[in-house]
């Protein structure tokens, strides 16, 4: 079977759709599935260099198209990417077409008479719902929301791409109920997860002295809604706890913001930042915590639409972790039996779980090793053995 995957994005890329995109062609590639990954071209790096950023070695199973684009992230930037990729829609050399951007699976689908590839979309969002929150999420509640005739646009175009795909991808069971309900009746669907890379050898548990400070992890963006504002102020109610901070990408003002807060808090002893780091370097830094932190506040999206890569990796280091009490994360997660849940955008409750954790070794290796052996199930390798499995039942 030979798959066309279409990715607008730059690659490569840091943020969790790019390592997502990569890491499920490559594991489509270790189930034998001849993968083309079309994407941006954004420098010079020679495809292997590519991979390399992301911890991958080549597969022949996978091949890189990376397309030189104008105007990346503007509308005639995705205009000059899809004038671009139809050209591989057209070739005759693939069985199915594979995407998560809307915009491409709609492209795909209203030219079907023309190239005749069956069609399978992932679906990340509800399009016109996640509109309407994204200017509070990463916006702020002073800009413009959407129009009407933009949200009518996503609405449309989702419905017809979820009615007329050969199959529909959701990464939660809560995303494939709204879907349900809003594009019934659905094409063929199925809940894939997101995934992680899972050790072959388990992560023993690290040693700590009594003189050493628990050390707190969070991993992941910095934007208000993933909750890190929360977890700083948790601080104040820690004594002997130690928080790293690793994530923010310049220029956005997010580890700026997080950084202030932490002073204004004066937590900055016991608060480090480190920034934006490449996949393999956040692997080796996940091996000396204690403790992952997914403190997610309460919003439509985190409710119903997030698979947080880093709360798969979390569960595969080896260590406890506490996270938000939310729907999506419920789907994976069981208070004391793989995590502490704790409800959303409380500090206090999120200071006073680590502190369990901090207090009572045992309970914490006990979650860790649930968490652990649930990770298996959501491996890269079971992701792509799973797609495998879907894409073989519609490409007949």
């Amino acid at each position: 079977m030979r798959l066309l995957y279409l990715a607008d994005i730059r690659f490569p890329m840091e943020r969790a759709n790019g390592i997502q995109t990569v890491q499920t062609c490559h594991a489509l590639a270790r189930q034998g599935v001849q993968v083309d990954l079309v994407v941006r071209r954004s420098d010079s790096r020679s495809d292997e260099a590519c991979l390399k950023f992301f911890g991958l070695t080549p597969h022949p199973n996978l091949e890189l198209r990376r397309l030189s684009t104008a105007a990346p992230g503007s509308v005639w930037g995705q205009l000059t990417f899809a004038a671009r990729a139809f050209p591989f829609l057209a070739n005759g050399r693939y069985d199915a077409v594979y995407t998560r951007d809307l915009v491409l699976a709609d492209l795909a689908i209203r030219t079907k008479w023309y190239h005749r590839l069956l069609v399978i979309y992932e679906a990340h969002t509800a399009a016109a719902l996640f509109s309407e929150e994204t200017r509070r999420l990463y916006q702020g509640p002073d800009s413009r929301p959407p129009s009407a005739r933009k949200l009518k646009r996503l609405s449309r175009r989702e419905h017809r791409v979820c009615q007329r795909a050969a199959a529909v991808v959701a990464i939660t069971h809560g995303l494939l109920k709204s879907l349900s309900e809003l594009h019934a009746p659905l094409a063929p669907a199925r809940v894939i997860p997101d995934g992680t890379e899972v050790p072959t050898k388990p992560q023993p548990p690290r040693a700590r002295s009594a003189d050493k400070p628990l050390q707190v992890y969070y991993v992941g963006q910095l934007y208000p809604w993933k909750g890190v504002d929360i977890l700083i102020e948790s601080m104040k109610n820690l004594l002997g706890v130690e928080l790293v901070v690793i994530g923010g990408l310049p220029p956005e003002p997010d580890l700026d913001r997080v950084r202030l807060l932490a002073e204004r808090l004066d937590v900055t002893d016991r608060v480090r930042f480190l920034g934006f780091l490449p996949p393999p370097e956040v692997a080796k830094e996940r091996t000396s915590a204690d403790v992952f932190v997914i403190p997610l506040l309460d919003s439509m999206t985190a409710r119903v639409f997030t698979s947080p890569l880093k709360l798969f990796e979390a569960m595969a280091s080896g260590r406890a972790i506490v996270a938000s009490d939310l729907p999506s994360l419920r789907e994976v997660l069981t208070n004391d039996e793989n995590a502490l849940l704790v409800p959303p955008g409380d500090p206090d409750a999120l200071a006073a779980a680590i502190q369990r954790l901090a207090g009572d070794p045992k309970m914490a290796h006990r979650l860790a090793a649930k968490a652990t052996e649930d990770a298996k199930g959501y491996s890269w390798e079971e992701r792509g053995r799973k797609l495998s499995e879907l894409l073989t039942s519609v490409v007949v």
